[in-house]
């Protein structure tokens, strides 16, 4: 699985946070569910930071304290979806989903 950069990983928790509801949704997109379930896993003030800064789409803490968690958060993140049991369907190629499919 190609490594998102800060700034994709950043996008894609505001689209589960805030778009696609992650936490109330019935039935949430599975990549959602993915993103949500790392950050359950992660530190607490490092999840609190993420949830709250995901949810209003400030990815850019202005606080120096959130932004240091946000910052550590992230780096966590990276680290465990870049694991082999951990993938996101979003930024894998159409050619390599199909391909994985068919097999």
């Amino acid at each position: 699985m190609k490594m998102l950069t800060r700034n994709e990983l950043a996008l894609m928790l505001v689209w589960a946070f805030r778009e696609q509801n992650v936490e109330s949704a019935s039935n949430p997109h599975v990549d959602a569910l993915t993103l949500y379930c790392n950050v359950m896993a992660l530190p607490v003030a490092e999840a609190a930071t993420v949830i709250s800064h995901a949810r209003s789409g400030n990815v850019s803490p202005s606080d120096p304290v959130a932004l240091a968690r946000w910052t550590r958060a992230l780096m966590l993140l990276r680290e465990m979806l870049a694991q082999p049991m951990c993938t996101l369907s979003i930024t894998e190629p159409e050619a390599m989903i199909q391909s994985g499919v068919a097999a």
